[in-house]
């Protein structure tokens, strides 16, 4: 992932401006004290999603269960739906449904 690397002084001139790359970008922002890694700045988005792979690794019961899935997977790929056949399902359905009633 990349990181951008600022001094405290740098961070607060361009504090808007680093915050609107890093939504943006989701670039994660490194702010130094003399010349030093001092603390580092993501976008929520990220945060929430790295909070939330933290939940999962955190939890054995569900980690055994998504790597279970992962090896049905990797056995039988041809029994999983995948997101973009979904929507395609769905759509197909919803032209189905709307022809039906003409």
């Amino acid at each position: 992932m990349y990181m951008r690397f600022f001094s405290v002084a740098e961070a607060r001139a361009k504090f808007a401006q680093i915050i609107q790359s890093s939504e943006q970008t989701h670039e994660r922002i490194v702010i130094t004290r003399n010349g030093e890694p001092a603390v580092t700045m993501l976008s929520i988005d990220d945060y929430e999603g790295m909070v939330d792979q933290i939940e999962i690794l955190s939890d054995p019961e569900l980690l055994k269960e998504l790597k279970a899935s992962v090896a049905e997977f990797e056995k039988h790929p041809e029994s999983f739906v995948t997101a973009d056949s979904a929507a395609m399902q769905k759509l197909i359905g919803e032209r189905k449904d709307s022809s039906d009633s003409v």
